[in-house]
């Protein structure tokens, strides 16, 4: 099917040589290298965005959040952030300073228009359904990211659990949690944040996951940071799913960390069995609600070795109420909520009709990282290693020379 035989079947489609798909921070690093290759926006290339206004998911989350010690975003092409108000909402100072970005390229940003379904007309033409209206194009840059995906793993009973739950999505402000007893679920960074967060409102937070904490003591230097890049890159082009952050990364066990451990905020009680209607049942804490079992190997050797830094965890560390069952360790607690930190998978169904996932679960890349090996012309940034925004920055660029290079 030729260009003029699918503008005939298909009406009213634009077409632009490249589209990109979202405007976070790897969708507007790859328009910001089309944009110094002298491809002009609205002409050449055109991004397209589900939401309302600039910002990426940063627009959404709550407000308490702030580019602060824990959070912070990689610099846009040639565009720095230079000095952010670390004291304003992170979705505030980021939803500024992308709109700044999008200003002063001219980028002409479609939205709001997310995409229903991108389908291929033939080799080298896509045609993509959106709610501002279809568009073809010959390259096509994925960057949608994981906001839109929120996970919550299934555990029996959970249906007839009866309290309120929230999800990292959902979260609006610590407030909601006062003197609630929260059971906080997930092994990554944002369980534990949310879990000092909670501090402020209730004393009775219980943490849980489906696998120790993966406490680490190294150091989160550029050198470590391309070793995970690496390793999450040989997952993702041998056509595997990426895996979660934390399960590449670790959790930063530092001072201000072991603060938290220590006074009885960061400690691990075990594996959920099931759901009750008031109440989950733990498997870790019986037969008496005190029980503290593995806290992962990290903090393990400091228990071991009477470190000064958690020598006051057990003692700081709340005996659960409730009652044991018939079964070792296992422990029957009441709770009033469920904050699911669970995190999120990527934001690919409009991509379905293309097939790219292959038999392991994933779609594979090739080894640029980007290209993706199902399909020509289709690459995808902001998935695995370019997950952060350094790495989605810089898989933005990438994708944008590839792109560049597939439609000349």
């Amino acid at each position: 099917m030729t260009l003029a035989d699918a503008a005939q079947k298909f009406g009213t489609a634009k077409h632009f040589d490249i589209l990109i798909i979202g405007a976070g921070q790897a969708g507007l690093s790859a328009a910001g290298t089309l944009h110094r290759r002298g491809l002009i926006p609205g002409k050449d290339f055109a991004i397209v965005d589900g939401n309302d206004g600039p910002g990426g998911a940063w627009r959404h989350r709550w407000q308490s959040l702030t580019l602060g010690r824990a959070h912070g975003i990689h610099d846009l092409p040639n565009f720095p952030l230079e000095h952010p108000d670390t004291w304003r909402p992170a979705s505030d100072v980021v939803s500024e300073y992308y709109g700044a970005y999008e200003d002063h390229l001219g980028l002409k940003v479609i939205r709001p228009a997310k995409v229903k379904a991108a389908t291929r007309l033939q080799d080298n033409l896509y045609y993509l359904t959106t709610q501002a209206g279809d568009f073809t194009t010959n390259a096509l840059i994925n960057a949608t990211g994981t906001w839109e995906t929120p996970h919550i793993p299934y555990y029996p009973g959970l249906e007839n659990f009866s309290g309120t739950q929230w999800h990292t999505k959902t979260f609006r402000d610590v407030e909601d949690f006062t003197n609630q007893r929260v059971l906080v679920v997930g092994g990554g960074a944002s369980a534990t944040q949310f879990l000092m967060m909670l501090k402020q409102v209730t004393n009775h937070t219980v943490w849980v996951s489906r696998s120790l904490p993966r406490w680490n003591a190294g150091l989160f230097d550029p050198d470590w940071g391309r070793k995970v890049e690496q390793r999450v890159t040989t997952q993702v082009t041998a056509g595997y799913a990426p895996r979660s952050v934390v399960s590449n990364t670790g959790l930063a066990l530092d001072q201000h960390s072991l603060r938290y451990i220590n006074n009885g905020t960061l400690v691990f009680r075990g594996f959920i069995d099931s759901f009750w209607e008031h109440e989950v049942v733990i498997n870790g804490p019986g037969p008496d609600g005190a029980t503290i079992n593995s806290q992962g190997p990290a903090v393990n050797d400091l228990l071991r070795n009477a470190d000064p830094a958690v020598l006051d965890l057990h003692r700081n560390t709340e005996i659960l109420p409730g009652h044991g069952t018939d079964i070792d360790h296992q422990w029957v607690t009441p709770i009033d909520t469920i904050l699911w930190a669970t995190g999120f998978r990527h934001s690919l169904d409009h991509l379905e009709p293309l097939g790219l996932h292959s038999e392991r679960g994933g779609i594979q890349v090739e080894q640029d990282g980007v290209t993706a090996a199902a399909a020509t012309g289709i690459f995808l940034v902001g998935y695995g290693a370019s997950a952060s925004t350094i790495g989605a920055t810089r898989a933005g660029r990438r994708a944008a020379v590839a792109a560049i290079r597939y439609t000349e």
